[in-house]
């Protein structure tokens, strides 16, 4: 035997329910937004307090700052608020970081090793 169960529920309440649901997403997004954003500001604030980049990968970073800026046009086209506000402040994250890197290790003279090149220390 198969039972169905089939409950009425008022149109108001269940407005009221997709409303929470819709509430709780959006807070979920601007949740995510704070804590992925908060990623760059120690990153950010070290390389501009002492200048030193190595260890950063600018290939990297430009990267990321590519696949950012790809996403903001994504978002901006869909209207998507939530996605707009984090990629804006992930393109502006990424993309100084990725300028400082390329400006001070212009700089210092050093160079990064082409893509796939190992390098040894040999100090």
């Amino acid at each position: 035997m198969n039972y169905t169960l089939i409950l009425e529920v008022p149109a108001d309440t269940l407005a009221q329910l997709q409303g929470y649901v819709i509430l709780t997403i959006n807070a979920v997004g601007w949740l995510a937004v704070v804590l992925t954003q908060v990623f760059y500001i120690p990153n950010t604030v070290r390389i501009l307090r002492t200048h030193d980049v190595e260890g950063y990968s600018l290939f990297g970073w430009a990267l990321l700052f590519a696949g950012l800026a790809c996403y903001l046009v994504y978002f901006s086209a869909e209207g998507d608020v939530v996605g707009i506000v984090a990629n804006v402040c992930g393109v502006t994250g990424a993309g100084l970081t990725t300028f400082c890197i390329w400006h001070w290790r212009r700089r210092a003279g050093a160079t990064e090793a082409p893509l796939g090149a190992i390098s040894a220390n040999r100090g």
